[in-house]
């Protein structure tokens, strides 16, 4: 499914619900309007999570999953499924600050760093977008973490711009075990562990 026939299909949505949904819907629709036409998975690997979304906009978008899904529009129901990856953290968000959220681009740690002068940087990219996939299944998931985990294949400079990549920030992961730590519990869900404070780099 590409982002403008999505956009479309909300349009036609929002003139079936009433005037706080629709509008929701509408704005919704706007965001994967913008830009050239492009596969919903594509456009996504651009997005991040948000922190706190609009729950009512979420709940639309679970009904109209439902309803392709009753129809058979598989295709549909699955990309629908994938966009829903996006409403995470807690409901209570204004449509606009949502959408801003989850419009910023994930950020990568600054590459002028002495210690990742030797961090493979198309590893980096490649690794960080498998990840970073909405329909990843946790099979495929620990055998990238399998990978990860071998110093041999992937060197720690590498590792850390990595979980920097995936979960979007710049914090310094002082150890392998706490950068793979970090990409699992972004992976699966999870309340975090504790564990040790990690700076931010300026």
């Amino acid at each position: 499914m590409h982002t403008k026939e999505f956009a479309r299909s909300l349009r036609a949505f929002a003139e079936l619900a009433e005037f706080d949904k629709s509008q929701e819907l509408y704005r919704f629709a706007g965001c994967f309007d913008e830009g050239h036409k492009e596969t919903i998975l594509t456009r996504l690997k651009r997005m991040s999570p948000s922190t706190a979304y609009p729950l009512r906009l979420k709940e639309s978008l679970e009904a109209i999953e439902q309803g392709f899904r009753a129809l058979g529009a598989t295709k549909q129901a699955n990309a629908l499924r994938a966009i829903l990856t996006l409403f995470a953290g807690r409901p209570g968000a204004t449509i606009d600050v949502f959408i801003a959220e989850i419009s910023a681009s994930r950020r990568i740690a600054n590459l002028s760093v002495k210690r990742f002068k030797t961090a493979d940087i198309d590893l980096v990219k490649t690794v960080a977008s498998q990840l970073a996939e909405p329909a990843l299944e946790a099979q495929a998931f620990e055998g990238i973490l399998a990978t990860l985990s071998s110093s041999k294949a992937v060197g720690t400079p590498t590792l850390v711009l990595i979980a920097n990549c995936y979960l979007g920030n710049q914090r310094i992961y002082r150890d392998r075990k706490s950068a793979l730590e970090a990409i699992e519990r972004h992976f699966r869900g999870r309340p975090l562990r504790a564990a040790r404070q990690c700076e931010v780099l300026e």
